[in-house]
């Protein structure tokens, strides 16, 4: 997907992973946000993210999980022109891809 196409979530970030170490973004990364990238199985609603996670609280999730993946650029909506969309889905862009390879072969 390209920055047009993905909206404010992933722009900026997407052009920074590219061409830079992808070691910036590992220590970037909160456990929260490390949580929900394990947790997404292809593409997932919002509801299905926070049942894998066992989490009940909607606010909770978005502040701590949901916003911070998207802004980091780790994670993206399916349909960035509706945010709001009950159909919505998340994924795991290339970049979280690449952070989740990094992070396994650190351990």
């Amino acid at each position: 997907a390209t920055g047009e196409a993905t909206g404010e979530a992933t722009g900026e970030a997407t052009g920074e992973a590219t061409g830079e170490a992808t070691g910036e973004a590992t220590g970037e990364a909160t456990g929260e946000v490390e949580r929900l990238m394990r947790a997404l199985r292809g593409e997932m609603s919002r509801q299905q993210i926070q049942t894998a996670l066992a989490l009940k609280h909607e606010d909770h999730f978005r502040a701590n999980y949901l916003t911070p993946s998207l802004k980091e650029g780790l994670i993206e909506m399916t349909m960035p022109q509706k945010p709001r969309s009950g159909k919505q889905r998340y994924r795991l862009t290339e970049r979280g891809k690449r952070w989740l390879w990094m992070r396994d072969r650190e351990e």
